[in-house]
């Protein structure tokens, strides 16, 4: 009876461990394709507001594209000034030299809230594009090489 209790007992312990030992994960790949359905007249828009170029079209001509999901189209639109008129000024600030001088730092300051917003009110699955231009003549030589 001894014996049998005794192989028992190291049955219950094997048993315990060998359910306690982890082995390696299996990771299981599974692939998730998407469908997505998109009008003919929505793509050019994604294409024109969403990958619109930033940053200097020209020598007198800045751009950057901001978007809003406010309800009314006065808030949106202050919305986007604000948004834009930050996002300009860190762009514009790219173009500068390294060092620039608080001068040259408020100049860059009030050339970013010269801009006009455009193309108002672009929506787009619940978003509403908008497009800040900063245009004044020799913008680009101005903002890279003027600026003390």
């Amino acid at each position: 009876m001894n014996k049998q209790l005794t192989i028992a007992f190291f049955a219950l312990f094997l048993a315990f461990t060998l359910t306690q030992c982890k082995s390696k994960e299996i990771k299981e790949t599974k692939e998730v394709k998407e469908t997505i359905e998109t009008k003919p007249e929505e793509t050019e828009l994604v294409i024109e507001f969403t990958k619109a170029k930033e940053g200097f079209l020209s020598e007198s001509l800045f751009q950057v594209a901001v978007s809003s999901v406010l309800p009314t189209e006065k808030e949106r639109e202050e919305e986007a000034k604000t948004i834009a008129e930050q996002k300009s000024l860190n762009l514009l600030k790219t173009y500068t030299i390294p060092n620039l001088s608080d001068k040259g730092k408020k100049e860059l300051r009030e050339i970013s809230k010269e801009g006009k917003i455009v193309n108002k009110n672009v929506s787009i699955g619940g978003r509403y594009f908008f497009l800040y231009q900063i245009q004044k003549p020799n913008l680009k030589r101005l903002v890279t090489k003027d600026l003390e």
